[in-house]
């Protein structure tokens, strides 16, 4: 069974967060503005992309869980998966609690001082809540090692 230290590799993760959340705005911000081409009203765009967000913040974990847990054939490629579910994870982190600091209808219609800025402070509010992940996953992992 392949060895690899969750922590080392989020670490590392979350100092690159520290220097991308506004790569990963500009995806998020990219895609409401592909919904809103596409027929979706601005202020009903970013609520599509904040629900997606959320249920999507809430199901990676548990299908890396589950990874982790059941699929012997992809342990070998761990890093990889792990690296993966960083990314998005800290994407949709990104987006979702932005939910508790923007408005839509002030994103969309109003400059009042809210410029999508907040994006990059929420991108920073998600690297802790990775890191704790990445500290439960490992625990999983190491029990998961030691049954075996």
């Amino acid at each position: 069974m392949a060895s690899i230290n969750f922590l080392k590799t989020t670490r590392i993760f979350l100092f690159v967060g520290l220097f991308i959340p506004g790569f990963s705005a500009i995806c998020l911000l990219g895609l409401q503005i592909a919904l809103t081409k596409i027929g979706f009203e601005c202020v009903a765009a970013f609520k599509a992309v904040w629900i997606v967000s959320a249920i999507t913040v809430i199901l990676l974990p548990i299908i890396f869980y589950l990874i982790i847990l059941k699929n012997k054939k992809w342990y070998d490629r761990m890093g990889i998966w792990l690296t993966l579910f960083n990314v998005l994870e800290y994407s949709f982190l990104q987006a979702f609690l932005a939910i508790f600091f923007s408005d839509p209808n002030t994103l969309c219609y109003v400059s009042d001082g809210q410029n999508g800025m907040e994006l990059v402070f929420t991108a920073w509010l998600g690297l802790p809540i990775l890191y704790v992940l990445s500290l439960l996953f490992y625990k999983t992992w190491k029990a998961k090692i030691t049954a075996n």
